[in-house]
């Protein structure tokens, strides 16, 4: 497919996370107005992850039989369905039952996206930048959702809600008109789907067509990252609604600020470590730059140096999430890459579970354990780094 024809797709790519992000600044305010449990803010997150971590692999799978825009339409109106069900809550099981539901298609959404640039761009060599160009509008149209629905938020936590389930509807249905069918690009399953493939676990046995130690180590690296980001994300958000009473508008500005550095670091030093260096090893340098700023936060307790540490760790962590998909990608067959990125998303969801989970569980006790608890990961996720290196330059060296 033309670089001008994924104009449009990115465009609506854009809308999708504009709108998916609506809604997280004024969680911690929906949990406070409406008198629920403040673990809810890592909890119910948890629970939306632990159902989008069973499903992604099964929409990965589902990508080798079906046009890809076809999920993308069903995944978009799903989700706006789930967030209805989460804006109208009053209770605990509520807020957890819409969260739910909206997880088994969030990680549809998330897996198609990846999935449609993969099968569509017939140019290898443009497949990494492609991949980097969609995680990079990933990065950015969500602070920028953030900060749109942290205005919206001003008005009610009702508006926020709205304006996503409306957006979110529409750009399903606007995918699905615009995109190409995709299965002309794709490797044809030998066999039909059954309903033993329906089994979300079925789909987690489909690994071993494609795994292998490296991309096992690389996965691993994924599902630490995913607890030590959401960990620290989640406890971010509500922390400086409980501790300093900001409003939801802060969250939106500081996700602002956060998407001018991701875009500046993302057309430039992500783009120069995929074209200048050798990924497999650079990549280690990016994980050290998510753990020293969150390191550097247990050493403070007052606004400003957590509004510096957030930007710092996002603009690394951004850079980290497509460097870590591409070589993944780097790693897969034609026949394989569907299953593979739906696996790489199950992944990065496991990693949510357990950190926003934490989070909201260990919050009560100590504001600061889930701060602790991010760098915690990052220490261990910059371990496997490092032993990942080690083992591709024995494998180098064995090539040779």
């Amino acid at each position: 497919m033309s670089q001008k024809k994924y104009k449009v797709y990115f465009a609506l790519v854009i809308l999708f996370y504009l709108a998916a992000n609506f809604a997280h600044p004024v969680t911690p305010t929906l949990i406070v107005e409406r008198g629920l449990d403040s673990s809810l803010f890592g909890v119910a997150l948890a629970a939306m992850m632990a159902i989008n971590f069973l499903f992604s692999p099964l929409w990965g799978k589902l990508c080798g039989y079906i046009p890809t825009k076809r999920i993308m339409l069903i995944c978009g109106i799903g989700y706006a369905v789930g967030q209805a069900i989460f804006g109208a809550a009053q209770t605990e099981l509520q807020v957890v039952g819409g969260r739910m539901f909206a997880g088994i298609f969030t990680g549809g959404m998330f897996t198609c996206f990846s999935n449609y640039v993969i099968n569509t761009t017939l140019d290898p060599l443009q497949r990494g930048p492609n991949l980097t160009i969609l995680v990079t509008l990933q990065n950015v149209a969500s602070a920028v959702g953030y900060f749109i629905g942290g205005m919206l938020g001003l008005i009610s936590v009702e508006t926020a809600f709205l304006a996503q389930v409306i957006i979110l509807a529409l750009s399903g249905v606007l995918l699905f008109i615009s995109c190409e069918d995709d299965t002309p690009y794709k490797h044809k399953p030998e066999k039909a789907l059954t309903l033993k493939d329906a089994n979300p676990f079925s789909a987690f046995a489909a690994a071993k067509t494609f795994m292998t130690p490296m991309l096992a180590l690389i996965f691993v690296i994924v599902a630490i990252g995913g607890i030590g980001q959401n960990s620290f994300e989640q406890c971010f958000n509500y922390y400086i609604k409980d501790q300093f009473g900001l409003s939801s508008a802060y969250n939106g500005i500081f996700k602002a600020i956060i998407a001018v550095v991701s875009l500046i670091t993302n057309a430039t030093l992500a783009l120069w470590l995929q074209k200048k260096t050798d990924t497999n090893r650079s990549f280690v340098w990016i994980i050290l730059g998510c753990t020293v700023p969150l390191g550097a936060m247990l050493l403070f307790d007052s606004l400003v140096p957590f509004v510096v540490v957030d930007v710092m760790f996002f603009a690394f962590n951004n850079v980290r999430l497509p460097m870590l998909q591409a070589m993944v990608s780097a790693r897969t067959t034609a026949e394989t890459s569907n299953s593979a990125m739906g696996f790489y998303q199950s992944m990065n969801s496991l990693g949510s579970i357990f950190g926003a989970l934490f989070a909201g569980l260990i919050y009560d006790a100590n504001p600061m354990l889930p701060f602790i608890l991010a760098f915690a990961a990052f220490v261990v996720a910059m371990f496997f780094s490092v032993m990942y290196v080690g083992k591709y330059k024995k494998e180098k060296s064995q090539n040779a």
